[in-house]
């Protein structure tokens, strides 16, 4: 869950907050809000929606422990609990992560699951109060619902006060990025992080979307009129006199959303890497060889599977090798998002991958900074992510050539993690190496395996060549990190 200014304890939601103390996740209920939570715990769907992992496991508190919980929520949030407050204990998601770090895929399977569950709640007398995709986490590429708190007893109502915000958080950027050029992740970064509005949307969308009849009627259904009052007001009474016909409405709103979602299913974004799989400077054995490599090096200490960031991972080649050989989580960070739309498409059908692999957008000498509300609202990337190996295969040529990143701050924004590194790197002689440095006239950066090993050496305790995965580009492990203060 997300930190934020007030010692981890949310402030959106006064009925329902999360709060972290002393290592464990819990949520502060209201009345209505324990009530539902209560409900649905009651309920054969809440085991099922666990043993799927489509939603964290809770739990009411002990009497005896509830109090102190309180307390120590009202001393550190500065906010008084609710009357009468419910105090449960939440499963932690193991990794935190934000809609602009995510490809297309992700974003339509949060969305999905968004949708699929609230179809599930009606069938229970339960809905979801909002729809904001901070409400999802990814465990792997599986979508789980982390925001208990959203979820409240239904109100007869033929439409849902959450529509606009689905539209915004989801429908709005998977429509801007289903074209060729942008993408999902690009829309909620101009959206500075709350979600796409319908008008600005309307003027970004690809040529094919536009023409589009059933997204432009649900993204004229998000514009403010001042004379409306909100569906839940004006069809209070008719909807509480038929609550059926009141239910089939909003489920056939929640069915038509998700047709819309299925139709944004875009095609492979044309991006600089998204046809690396082919990877034709490598030959099979140095392929091989390569994921070798890493495997052997996570393998090398106890732990060091437990959660490895593969930076440049492109399609997932090494972490699908990592986790079948290594035993290993592994986070993707690539900042091509057609690559990583092409990595969720090969592993995200796979049973023994689809749990263990995480794509994540991102560019490792430009991670995301605290965010939000006082910069706290949005953890910074560092905060969030703790790796405990890093490989970086045939990355650094590009950060320090292509971004004129000196090579000791491309070290050093692998060695901010402090955990061990391998390093693939291709050589002054490397052909690829070659065009880079002819497409740049009167280069003068340092770029050699000499300048690698050096600054390796400056910040690790233990540096070591340990070979080639093909003439040009050797494997150096980097362990031991030295203390720099």
């Amino acid at each position: 869950m997300p930190a934020v200014p007030t010692g981890s304890a949310s402030f959106r939601d006064p009925e329902n907050a999360a709060f972290f103390h002393e290592g464990t996740w819990y949520r502060i209920a209201g009345p209505s809000s324990a009530q539902a939570l209560t409900q649905l715990h009651g309920s054969p769907l809440y085991g099922a929606l666990v043993s799927e992992r489509s939603l964290l496991s809770y739990e009411i508190v002990d009497a005896e422990l509830a109090p102190k919980i309180l307390h120590a929520y009202a001393t550190k949030s500065g906010r008084r609990p609710p009357s009468a407050a419910v105090v449960f204990r939440v499963e932690t998601a193991p990794l935190i992560t934000y809609p602009w770090e995510w490809p297309n895929s992700l974003l339509e399977a949060a969305a999905k699951l968004t949708l699929s569950l609230r179809m599930q709640l009606l069938d229970v007398g339960l809905d979801l109060k909002d729809a904001s995709a901070f409400n999802v986490q990814f465990v792997g590429m599986r979508a789980v619902f982390i925001d208990i708190g959203s979820i409240e007893m239904w109100r007869p109502n033929p439409s849902w006060n959450a529509s606009r915000q689905f539209i915004e958080n989801f429908i709005n950027p998977l429509a801007v990025g289903s074209g060729e050029q942008v993408t999902a992740a690009d829309a909620w970064e101009l959206s500075r992080y709350r979600g796409l509005k319908s008008s600005a949307a309307r003027q970004l969308l690809p040529r094919g979307q536009r023409r589009s009849f059933s997204l432009r009627l649900l993204q004229a259904t998000t514009r403010p009129v001042a004379a409306n009052a909100p569906s839940e007001t004006e069809f209070a009474e008719r909807a509480a006199r038929n609550k059926d016909l009141a239910l089939k409405a909003t489920q056939g709103l929640t069915r038509r959303l998700l047709k819309q979602v299925t139709k944004l299913h875009g095609t492979a974004h044309r991006t600089t890497w998204v046809d690396y799989g082919t990877r034709e400077h490598y030959g099979s054995d140095d392929l091989v060889r390569k994921s070798d490599f890493a495997a052997n090096f996570v393998n090398a200490a106890p732990g060091r599977g437990e959660l490895v960031l593969d930076v440049g991972g492109n399609d997932g080649f090494t972490a699908a090798h990592l986790v079948r050989n290594a035993n290993a989580n592994v986070i993707v960070l690539d900042a091509d998002a057609g690559a990583l739309d092409v990595l969720h498409a090969g592993i995200s059908t796979t049973p023994d991958l689809v749990g263990r692999v995480t794509p994540i957008l991102g560019d490792i000498t430009n991670l995301m900074p605290a965010a939000g509300l006082l910069d706290a609202e949005f953890s910074a990337f560092t905060e969030r992510v703790r790796p405990t190996a890093i490989t970086c295969q045939a990355v650094l040529h590009h950060v320090v050539i292509t971004q004129g990143t000196p090579m000791g701050f491309a070290v050093d924004a692998l060695a901010r993690f402090g955990v061990p590194v391998q390093i693939e790197f291709a050589s002054e002689g490397d052909a690829k190496v070659k065009i880079l440095l002819a497409q740049i006239p009167n280069w003068q950066g340092e770029y050699s395996t000499d300048a690698l090993l050096e600054a390796l050496r400056a910040r690790f305790a233990d540096v070591e060549v340990v070979g080639t995965t093909s003439p040009t580009r050797v494997v150096v492990n980097a362990w031991n990190q030295l203390d720099l203060r």
